[in-house]
């Protein structure tokens, strides 16, 4: 597959083969579309790499302008004995955002674009949806289309923290698989036996309106999106383009949250993730272990009945007080919080507390 990707020369072309490759039934690596928010030029890769040194000792690139904001990257890794090579399609034409575009099997998706992209962090970061906000998308890709949604699967990561001895806890961690019938009830059934839940990523077939299928496709949490059947120009229109527009949306919304000053009255623009029903002392444990391993973070409580920190984004500069008490986590930006920054933090914070629903809490 991937040696078919020299066919590309500009964007007439990619469509083309595209639209040819995923209306052929046969057996294929789906075709992944990565959204990343960055305002870096895709040339710029090699300088960054080689300003890095740990990053120029594994990675190294090479970047083909193919014209009308398209690339053909090529990517290497050296993985211990190994070097990982394997090339990809970046599109820039939307300010701001590049469509990593590749056929690639699923482990040098993982293992070398992924993980390449991550060690970039804050120049380039990732979007994130929760459950509520990939349904939130599915149903715009619905109506844009006029047709209907079939949810073919759900995947989600399950975890039940248990006492095993004093504040020493044991999680029952696991994925789970579920399908489209009585999926809200099904969640809800675990949530109330105490799991924490966060839906990893979700399949679903796109039918129009004369009942044909359009697409058979997947979103992910990680906005990573997989086209498995179908026209890639319905998919770039009406998936990708939409995570796009979502991901714009939710960067604006989680902008410009630093506490300020004005007329001398410090003004503060925390957010709010919400539950279902009030936390347990295990989850606040469980948040104050976990963050503390992901973050700079300085604990002022741990528990029962509230967790509270105050914590810092050291590749960003970010920094955030996080309080826990009853069924909502309140998430304040302070000197510094840039939206990656904000949205990182609030999926983490879902990885470790399940998925909840994001509001901005008005201060007087």
């Amino acid at each position: 597959m991937q040696e078919l990707i020299l066919d590309i020369v500009d964007r007439t072309s990619m469509h083309a083969y595209y639209d040819k490759l995923y209306t052929t039934r046969k057996k294929r690596p789906p075709l992944s579309a990565l959204i990343f928010i960055t305002d870096l030029d895709v040339e710029d890769l090699p300088e960054i790499i080689s300003q890095r040194t740990k990053l120029a000792k594994s990675y190294s690139t090479n970047i083909e302008n193919l014209g009308d904001s398209l690339h053909r990257v090529s990517l290497q890794r050296i993985l211990g004995l190994r070097e990982i090579r394997g090339e990809f399609i970046v599109d820039g034409s939307f300010e701001g955002i590049w469509i990593v575009l590749t056929n690639a099997e699923s482990y040098f998706i993982t293992h070398v674009i992924e993980r390449f992209f991550k060690k970039l962090y804050p120049i380039i970061s990732r979007i994130y949806l929760n459950y509520s906000q990939i349904k939130s998308v599915l149903e715009t890709i619905r109506k844009s289309c006029h047709g209907t949604t079939t949810l073919t699967f759900f995947t989600i990561k399950r975890e039940k923290p248990e006492p095993k001895e004093e504040m020493v806890y044991r999680p029952r961690k696991g994925t789970q698989i579920l399908w489209d019938e009585n999926v809200d009830e099904d969640i809800k059934r675990l949530i109330s036996d105490g799991f924490v839940i966060n839906v990893d990523r979700l399949d679903f077939v796109l039918k129009g309106e004369n009942d044909t299928i359009l697409l058979k496709a997947q979103i992910a949490r990680t906005g990573l999106s997989k086209l498995k059947f179908g026209s890639f120009s319905t998919f770039y229109k009406n998936v990708i383009c939409e995570i796009i527009r979502y991901g714009l949306d939710r960067k604006s919304f989680y902008g410009e949250r630093e506490r300020n000053i004005e007329k001398g009255v410090i003004k503060l623009r925390p957010l709010q993730i919400t539950y279902a029903s009030a936390f347990h002392n295990e989850q606040l444990f469980l948040l104050a272990k976990k963050l503390s391993n992901s973050y700079s973070c300085s604990v002022i409580h741990g528990g029962n009945p509230y967790f509270a920190a105050d914590l810092c984004d050291c590749e960003d500069g970010s920094s955030f007080g996080v309080a826990a008490l009853g069924n909502s986590v309140t998430v304040t930006p302070f000197s510094r919080g840039t939206p990656s920054a904000v949205w990182k933090l609030l999926n983490r914070i879902q990885e470790i507390m399940g998925d909840g629903e994001i509001t901005d809490v008005r201060m007087r």
